[in-house]
């Protein structure tokens, strides 16, 4: 309890004056500190935007200058692709010329062997198709002598079937005579 003789003690009352100013002095202090977290508050979303933009502005410039860049090392890639695959096709011309020739030089130097052999199989080679041939015109000739013997024969064959029992008849009456000439010369060698 505050009494009376406390009121009036004038350090009571410098240290009550102290405190309300201190009070008053934290009060402000907590206006201001108040009021500079709303400032920092504001400031940091308007800095948070403003590297918002940026951000998409340096996004922006960077594909712009990789569009560009590309533009301009597009065609110097494929200028250096071009030359290079140039460069490759000399080298397989080259290659296939070279590759060209020794094959030439080795056939050149295979060549008596070669021919030799090929001239070998060669002679194989005719001898059986003249083989092969050959019994193709004999079997041709065959079948003509055949057809040619065949029509020499017809008319002999049709006037023997003609003269045929005559013919039979001669032929037995022959046999007949015979076989009685040969008895008799038998008779007369056995007598």
């Amino acid at each position: 309890m505050v009494t009376m003789s406390d009121s009036i003690n004038p350090e009571f009352e410098k240290e009550q004056q102290q405190a309300r100013e201190g009070f008053q002095t934290v009060s402000e202090i907590r206006q201001r500190l108040d009021i500079l977290a709303e400032h920092v508050e504001s400031r940091k979303d308007a800095l948070e935007e403003e590297i918002q933009e940026h951000l998409h502005e340096s996004l922006a410039n960077a594909r712009d200058s990789m569009e560009r860049i590309e533009e301009n090392i597009a065609p110097k890639v494929e200028k250096a692709i071009r030359t290079k695959m140039d460069e490759i096709d000399r080298k397989m011309a080259r290659l296939n010329e070279e590759g060209l020739e020794a094959v030439r030089q080795e056939l050149v130097k295979a060549t008596p062997d070669i021919s030799e052999k090929i001239l070998q199989d060669l002679d194989k080679l005719v001898a059986e198709n003249t083989r092969f041939m050959k019994m193709e015109i004999l079997n041709e000739v065959k079948e003509e002598l055949k057809k040619t013997v065949q029509l020499a024969m017809e008319p002999v064959n049709k006037k023997l079937e003609k003269d045929l029992p005559a013919l039979k008849t001669l032929a037995i009456s022959a046999l007949a005579l015979a076989g009685v000439a040969l008895l008799g010369m038998l008779w007369l060698t056995v007598r």
